[in-house]
């Protein structure tokens, strides 16, 4: 062996050491009997030239083999990869945790900061007196009881209002809620002599009852409405029924109302104003011959408020019309009106049931009038033909104009014009009348009024019949139906839109006469040309005369050229 032997097996442990594949260098030579490669595989060369690679880093041949004991064995290749991997890896890691500790803390101390400097402190003028201290000095604070509408509530509480082991449950406050809320009427308190009823009583305890057997509602909208009563009945319930007799058949009308719907974005006073006087005229005007047609009927408005209270505007303008009524909040849903739809026809079964059970007025027809609908007064006089359900033509829809039931050769509905034709029972909400006897009969309560989704007619009314035949055309059972007494999403005209100050104005200027005689319900064609004639309060100029008026002028002239033609012969 050449005596370089030795060196170069260093220079070969030194490759290894610097990695399994480096580059060897230029210099180096090998020996004779063996060419060197590009690359060292350095585990392949050892363990050709020996087999103790396992212990030791040169193989046994070597010329200086006493030596070869002063240099440590090394480990596998696979072993040291391992190691160099972990250690890499462990490093990193340490890297990282102080790296994400440093970046947690900086931001804790920032957030800190920023609350220690925004922090309020009270500001005193003495600082051994309070800060309110002037307030309640000036009595422009006092201590006083928690809001019993703004306490924390959860739902079983509303069994401590409402006996909710009752089904539906009814309104029964327990002795924890006696200094809150008022406790159930007795009988005694309702009808406190045999042919006498508090109204008010009644009224009240119906509609909290209501509140409590809470159909179409949550646990906590029930209770919240419930809890508002005690101190806020005014402004969640209001009625006029004193005009009503006992026991009189009683036509109902229904309204499902919102300050967010089509008649709240122009002025709701307005529409129940023109629906008000269209009842008023059934109710007033040429009385004698209503009562001649119809002696025993009278009607009352019910109106239900999508709301947790009622809109004053419309209290005023409900009273105004002389018609009874009965208006309460029951809200807030936003949900199309069934929670509404289905709490005035709660009203309607208290006051309509048989007397044994409790209710006062005799039964009539149930109808829908929405609050941007428009009607005429011969709609009433269609209504009491009723027996179970009955149906008329509703202005506004359908292809026509007109959305009204298409009857065959016997006078019976077959079908409906309505362009809603894949519903089973194509009709409007006011296109259909029923019966008050038939609420807790063939309609099981006290969710009279199932549905939860958009519209609803089609499957209220298949609670009550069985096929469309069934249904009553109101109109006679000719062919056309050509009455056409109501209209939906009638506008205002420009003289429906006046408000009441302007009314006032309008009267004191050109007189009562004048106003009703522009506001007028012979038909809807005539009112808009009416509306159309109309000059605001502040003009100076009389509006024009009505065709009516120049034909009473013609008829004058008329009769005076004759009266002058006979005194001269």
């Amino acid at each position: 062996m050449e005596p370089t032997t030795f060196q170069e097996r260093l220079r070969e442990r030194e490759a290894l050491i610097r990695g399994i594949h480096s580059r060897a260098n230029s210099s180096a030579k090998t020996s004779s009997d063996e060419s060197c490669p590009g690359f060292i595989d350095s585990p392949r060369s050892i363990q050709e030239r020996g087999a103790d690679y396992d212990n030791y880093s040169v193989s046994d041949y070597s010329d200086l083999q006493e030596k070869e004991k002063y240099l440590p064995p090394l480990p596998p290749i696979s072993t040291y990869s391992r190691y160099r991997a972990r250690r890499l890896l462990l490093t990193t890691a340490v890297f990282g945790l102080v790296f994400v500790a440093y970046h947690v803390l900086s931001t804790a101390n920032i957030y800190a900061s920023r609350r220690a400097t925004s922090r309020l402190t009270a500001v005193n003028r003495d600082h051994h007196e309070p800060y309110f201290s002037d307030l309640y000095k000036n009595e422009e604070a006092g201590p006083g009881a928690f809001p019993l509408s703004l306490q924390s509530a959860l739902p079983s509480d509303l069994c401590s209002i409402c006996d909710c082991h009752a089904s539906p449950a009814f309104y029964a406050p327990s002795v924890n809620y006696a200094s809150e809320l008022p406790p159930r009427p007795h009988v005694k308190d309702i009808h406190p002599g045999p042919d006498s009823v508090d109204m008010n009583e009644f009224m009240r305890q119906a509609i909290l009852d209501i509140y409590c057997a809470r159909q179409h509602l949550d646990p906590f909208q029930a209770l919240k409405l419930v809890r508002r009563s005690g101190s806020n009945l005014g402004e969640m319930m209001s009625w006029s029924l004193g005009a009503l007799e006992f026991g009189k058949p009683t036509i109902y009308l229904t309204t499902a109302t919102s300050p967010s719907g089509k008649a709240g974005a122009i002025g709701r006073p307005q529409y129940f104003r023109r629906s008000g006087r269209a009842i008023r005229t059934w109710m007033v005007q040429e009385e004698a011959t209503v009562r001649q047609k119809h002696p025993g009927w009278q009607v009352v408005w019910i109106v239900a408020e999508d709301e947790v209270d009622i809109d004053p505007l419309v209290v005023r303008t409900l009273r105004r019309t002389g018609v009874p009524y009965v208006y309460f909040a029951y809200g807030l849903t936003r949900s199309w009106g069934n929670a509404q739809k289905n709490a005035v026809m709660q009203v309607v079964y208290a006051l309509s049931r048989p007397e044994e059970r409790g209710g006062l007025l005799g039964p009539g027809p149930v109808y829908g009038l929405d609050d941007d609908n428009k009607m005429l007064p011969d709609l009433l006089d269609l209504l009491i033909k009723v027996d179970r359900i009955g149906i008329i033509p509703m202005g506004n829809l359908g292809a026509d104009g007109y959305e009204a039931p298409v009857l065959d050769e016997l006078g019976e509905v077959v079908e409906s014009e309505s362009l809603w034709s894949y519903r089973k029972y194509a009709f409007d909400y006011g296109s259909f009348s029923f019966n008050s006897t038939l609420l807790g009969t063939v309609i099981s309560g006290p969710m009279f009024w199932k549905h939860n989704n958009f519209a609803g007619e089609s499957e209220f009314l298949d609670q009550v019949i069985g096929n469309i035949r069934d249904l009553e055309p109101l109109c006679g059972r000719e062919k056309l139906q050509d009455c056409h007494y109501v209209w939906h999403n009638e506008p205002l005209t420009e003289t429906e839109k006046m408000t009441d100050d302007e009314e006032v104005a309008y009267v004191k200027k050109f007189g009562a006469e004048r106003l009703f005689e522009v506001l007028g319900f012979e038909s809807r064609e005539s009112d808009q040309r009416k509306a159309d004639e109309y000059q605001p309060p502040d003009s100076d100029t009389e509006p024009e005369s009505l065709p009516g008026d120049n034909e009473g002028q013609e008829t004058q002239e008329d009769s005076e050229s004759e009266e002058q033609t006979q005194d001269e012969g």
